[in-house]
Formats: structure tokens, sequence, C-alpha cells
């Protein structure tokens, strides 16, 4: 395993979340994630979720596993090539066909700048991985989280599972017991918790940019709350899983957890306080997928050990680092004005027919809801 260190008491993480990518890789989604990498020099890039678009049209029939295999491939060489450390989780969308996600970890294992972060923590591609100062002692700790679980008596999927709760708990407790102290940690997994909405306002329907949210707190809406942090957007609902495991309270017990972190929802993108942990988003980075136009980007961390009880965050975007100028800019038009679910399909609907007519509203709901069917199948 790469042994990560801090380098003058300070680390750096960078997070990708759904890069969301068919074996036709975009130009854009690599030139994205080579220059973030490339500008930022991290000490570990940090892999969210849905690095594969599993339900795309181009990736079913014929051999699923090869067709993985050619995606995680490309993924992994531009880790390799920036000479970056990488983990990851796996989303929603990665398993598709015969490519499972024990297929998956295992290609991504092959490459020499794979953290695995030791035994999985109670899920395939979890991970808690230490980072050490130069005279060996622990300065912080990463922590990967499985986020999506069917479970049959109660026939529905729910967050993180109790098993993987008490394997962190376990973790947690070993540290402070070698090092003398709760190590200062940062979370990651695809699927937001419920507390996300405790970082977010309640507003009525019809609120300029509000959004309205999922099952369990459908019919509400939503704008960002008073304590996020500036510069933080929020484009659609949190699809967040049924049932709240106690996940958020867990990790809040002994305050070593500074903030856990999300994708799934790519057109959010920010940092908010509830009850003293952050929550978070980084937006999605790929190309091939619905997203926040030219602020498709990824989220940077910076962790220092002179202030271990904090750290920075900031965004770093494609129109940051490449303008207007993009090698597929009919697709990504394409996936800029493509619906994120059934439900925002007909709120765009809505919008649409009172602008342009039935034949537009049709087009885009016809996409939403094609998209959703296709990924309901991947389920």
């Amino acid at each position: 395993m790469v042994r990560l260190e801090t380098k003058n008491g300070r680390f750096k993480l960078m997070q990708f979340a759904d890069i969301q990518e068919i074996v036709d890789f975009s130009p854009d989604t690599e030139n994205l994630m080579r220059a973030a990498l490339q500008k930022e020099n991290p000490d570990l890039a940090v892999l969210t979720g849905d690095q594969i678009k599993g339900y795309g049209v181009t990736m079913h029939g014929g051999d699923s596993r090869a067709k993985a295999k050619a995606v995680i491939s490309k993924i992994t060489s531009i880790f390799e090539s920036t000479g970056t450390p990488f983990a990851m989780v796996f989303g929603n969308h990665d398993a598709f066909g015969e490519a499972t996600k024990e297929y998956q970890q295992e290609l991504y294992a092959r490459s020499p700048m794979f953290v695995t972060g030791g035994e999985y923590l109670g899920g395939v591609g979890t991970f808690s991985i230490p980072v050490y100062s130069p005279n060996g002692a622990q300065a912080f700790n990463i922590y990967g989280f499985e986020s999506r679980e069917w479970v049959e008596e109660l026939n529905r999927f729910i967050n993180v599972p109790e098993r993987q709760l008490e394997l962190y708990r376990k973790e947690r407790d070993a540290m402070k017991q070698r090092e003398g102290r709760y190590i200062p940690s940062l979370a990651f997994q695809h699927i937001p918790v419920h507390e996300i909405h405790e970082v977010l306002k309640r507003v009525s329907e019809g609120t300029p940019g509000a959004v309205r949210a999922k099952k369990p707190f459908a019919g509400r809406f939503y704008v960002l709350g008073d304590t996020v942090r500036p510069g933080g957007f929020l484009g659609e609902n949190a699809g967040i899983m049924d049932v709240n495991t106690g996940e958020f309270q867990a990790l809040r017990e002994k305050r070593d957890v500074l903030g856990l972190f999300f994708g799934h929802d790519h057109n959010n993108s920010f940092v908010g306080t509830y009850q003293g942990m952050d929550l978070g988003y980084a937006q999605g980075c790929g190309f091939n997928c619905y997203g926040p136009g030219e602020r498709r980007g990824v989220r940077v961390f910076v962790l220092d050990e002179t202030k271990p009880d904090t750290y920075d965050t900031y965004t770093v975007s494609y129109g940051e680092l490449f303008g207007a100028q993009y090698e597929r800019p009919m697709v990504k038009r394409f996936y800029d004005h493509a619906a994120s679910s059934v439900g925002e399909a007909v709120d765009m609907g809505k919008r649409t027919l009172k602008k342009a007519g039935i034949g537009v509203v049709c087009a885009f709901a016809a996409k939403g809801l094609y998209d959703t069917v296709i990924k309901r199948r991947n389920r």
C-alpha cells in the first residue's frame, strides 16, 4: 500500500465525483481531470462513485467486463501519468451486467497508484487510509463508505449499514488508543445522508432557485442554508436513500470527522455545517452525463497539522481551466439540458411549457424519463 505523508505539515486531497464515463471516453472529461491534477498536485485523489455510466446505452450488450476494463484503464492511466495516488468508492451506476463491483475493484487494484486502505471497511470499495507526519505519528485519516445497500426484509435500499459504522468506530477507537487522541478525519461516499437537508433552508414552491425534495421529504422545497460557505450552488434535489441508518450521528460522536462529502447529485456543490460537522458535495466532473455546464469540476481539501480541527476547501471548474473551449461542445450542450430525474423532468416541462410550447416540453421530459427508466433498471 502507498504510504501517505504530509508535506510541510499539509496534506491535499482532490475529490472526483460522478465521472460517469463510457468506452468512448469524453476528451473533455479527461482534459478536466488531467488539468485539475496538474494544477493542484494533490497528495491523494478520492473518487466518490459512478466512475462508470453503467446505464449508458453503449454499455449494454456485448462483453460488459471488457467495457468496464476499458473505462477503468483510462481512469487509472490519468492518475498514473500524473503520479497521483487514488482511492475510490462505488456509486449506484458502476456495476452493470457481469462487471460487478468486486470485479471492478480488482481492476483498480492493479494500478500502482491505487491506495487500498487495508481491509475493506465493511464493504467492497470502502477504505480507511492513514496519513502520517514524517516523524511517524498519524496526522489524519481518510474514510470511504459504501452508501447504498439492498435490504431484503425492508424491500428497499438503505444508506451506510450498521456493520460499516461499527467498523468505523473500531478503527476510530484503535487510532485513539495508539495515538493518544482522536485523529482528525474526512469521510467520503456517493449518496448523501438525510441530514444534508439540515444545511439547506426550507422555502415555499416558486422561491427563486428552490429545488424540489425527494421522498421522504417529497413536497418540500429548499435553497442553500445560512451555514453554507460562500461560492456553493444547489442545482437539484438530494438523492438520499429511503432509510436513515444513523450514520451522521455515528460520525459526529467523538468529533473526529470534520466533514462528510458526497457525489451522486451532479448539479450540487457546497459545504454547510450541522451540529458541528460539515456536510457537502463536489459537483460532477463527467461530460458524458448531465452536469452543471462549465461548472463541472473537482473539490480540493487542504488539511494542516497546525490547524487539525479545520480544513480549507475550494473547487476547480472546467470553466476556470479552459473557459468555453470544448472538444465536444454539442455533447456538452445536450447534457447541460438533460433532466436528472423524473421529478425534475416534470418541473422542467412545466417551466418550458410557459416559454416554448408543448414540443420542447416533450423533448426535455422524454430525455429525463428515458435516462431515469434506464437508471432504475440498473439499481
